[in-house]
This record gives structure tokens, C-alpha cells and sequence, in this order.
């Protein structure tokens, strides 16, 4: 049923010019924000991360999110079609640290669902033709290949995250750039805490481990759109990383810093940040097990 139904939405939005599209989809965040749509775990994050803002701002940034998120989901399905049509390349600018994702050699790219996330990651792919994108397969094997072709259509090689490890080494050994999505919720096993606006956040460690175990750089890079334009700019940054000798300790750093990153983007964006996530789910021992 979810496969039909994600077909069938998509093969509506192909069609559409991306205007129209993008027009449709902030339509449909809002009919999300109008049914209630998750409102009381958006509410909840934007307490936690701007309790100094009033009521009134939270319910336009949360409203403004899910209309972001209907942008995202209308303009997926045509990132294929911008590709291979050449589109692309007019749709976005890297503004900010373009150098970087022409670099030679293996690195590491953090980045969090902020503005359209999967259409960065196909600008992306434009500017390093060797982007590889963890991802997480879905349960229902025809919606995840289709998902998947899409990402692959857009230049992106997915690797799973049941995929061994020795994957992982091999992309590194061929000089590849691994991307992650480092801003959602880590199980306990999976994760550490690491500060996110105020409140310890238990967040995903495996890019750290890579880039610590093999020396590599490591950045953190978003797209958003254009308030007034709907184009979309890239910022990519280097975070300056230096190793205490303590891998335990360095991972724990790292992954604090580039949380810290997607924390300054989410300031400067808010209305264009992932709020229905749960991000802080999971807690430390001896903390309520459930704030939402």
C-alpha cells in the first residue's frame, strides 16, 4: 500500500513544472499543519531548542517546517529529471566552501535534514562525482528500490547501514566522499550524548569513528532555499578537528562538533529544519525515558 501510494504521488509531481511543484507541496506541509500533523512533537522541539521564543513564532516556524517538508517531498521524484535534463546545474550554487568537495581523496561529509536534503545530495554528487550516502533500507522492499533508484538516478551510490564494514574501507580506499545525516535520533547503542541546544542529544558516532580511525577530513555541508528565489545554496565547512590521542574521547569530540554545526545551521534556518523528528528520544541513564 505505502509503495503505491509514494508511486502514485510521485509520478504526479514528474510531471509537474518544478513552480508548480514546489507550489503543491508547500500546499500539501500546510494541509499537514492543518490536520495536526505530529504539531505536539514540533511544538515540543521548538520549546526545547528557543524557549526564550513566544508561542506565535513557534506555530509559524512549525507550520513553515512541514510546508519545507511538502517542498521536499514534491521536488524528489524530479531530481532524476534535473540531472539528465541539465536542470540542475541552474538550480543551485555552492556558496560557501566549494574548494572543499573538489578536494582529492577520501572524506567524510556530515550533513542534517535541513532545507531538501536528498536535492543537496544530488548537487553535491554534480561537484564530487564520488559521493556515496549511507542510508537506512526501508521494510518494504519495493518502496526502498524505488527510493534508491531515484537517489541512484540523482549520482548517488547508496551503501546500507547492514552493509559490512569492508564497504566502507573500500570507498575510502578509492578516494571516495561517505555522506551521513548526523541530526536524528541515535539509539543508546549506537550513539553518544553530545550537547544539542542546551539538552544532551544521543547522536549517531560511525563518521567520527571513520575519520578518526583513518585519518580522514571531515566537513559539514547543507543546501536551503532561497527565501525569495526557491534556488538552492550550498554551504560546505571544514570542521577543524585536533586528536588527543584518546580514540574513546576523539569521537566524542568529533561528533559534539559537527552536532554543533547542524545546531548553528538549524538557528539560522529554523523554518527550514526536520521538526517532526524526535531528536531527542532517547536519554541518559537515569532521565525520564519519554519527554515527548
Amino acid at each position: 500500500m505505502s509503495y503505491l501510494l509514494a508511486s502514485s504521488f510521485f509520478s504526479i509531481f514528474e510531471r509537474l513544472n518544478r513552480e508548480k511543484a514546489l507550489k503543491t507541496g508547500k500546499a500539501i506541509g500546510s494541509l499537514f499543519w492543518n490536520l495536526g500533523y505530529r504539531k505536539d512533537v514540533i511544538l515540543k522541539n521548538l520549546d526545547i531548542a528557543f524557549p526564550e521564543k513566544n508561542k506565535n513564532w513557534k506555530l509559524q516556524i512549525g507550520k513553515a517546517s512541514l510546508q519545507n517538508l511538502g517542498k521536499v517531498l514534491a521536488e524528489f521524484p524530479k531530481i532524476p529529471e534535473y540531472k539528465k535534463s541539465g536542470q540542475l546545474s541552474e538550480i543551485y550554487q555552492v556558496v560557501e566552501g566549494k574548494e572543499y568537495l573538489q578536494e582529492k581523496g577520501a572524506k567524510i561529509l556530515t550533513s542534517a535534514h535541513i532545507g531538501n536534503w536528498e536535492l543537496g545530495g544530488a548537487c553535491i554528487a554534480s561537484e564530487t562525482e564520488k559521493l556515496i550516502s549511507l542510508a537506512y533500507r526501508m521494510k518494504n522492499k519495493k518502496l526502498n528500490d524505488l527510493i534508491t533508484s531515484i537517489r541512484q538516478e540523482a549520482g548517488i551510490k547508496i551503501i546500507f547501514h547492514d552493509q559490512p564494514l569492508k564497504d566502507f574501507i573500500k570507498a575510502i580506499r578509492e578516494g571516495k566522499t561517505i555522506s551521513f545525516l548526523v541530526d536524528q535520533n541515535a539509539l543508546r547503542h549506537r550513539g553518544v550524548f553530545v550537547d544539542f541546544f542546551g539538552l544532551p542529544a544521543s547522536t549517531v558516532t560511525f563518521p567520527a569513528k571513520l575519520a578518526v580511525k583513518f585519518k580522514l577530513p571531515i566537513y559539514f555541508a547543507y543546501g536551503v532555499y532561497d527565501r525569495n528565489s526557491n534556488k538552492f545554496n550550498i554551504s560546505v565547512k571544514k570542521i577543524n578537528f585536533s586528536s588527543t590521542g584518546n580514540e574513546e574521547d576523539d569521537i566524542k569530540n568529533l561528533t559534539a562538533l559537527y552536532t554543533k554545526e547542524v545546531e548553528k545551521a538549524v538557528i539560522q534556518y529554523p523554518e527550514q529544519y526536520f521538526w517532526v523528528h524526535k531528536r531527542w528520544k532517547t536519554r541518559p541513564e537515569g532521565e525520564p525515558e519519554n519527554i515527548y
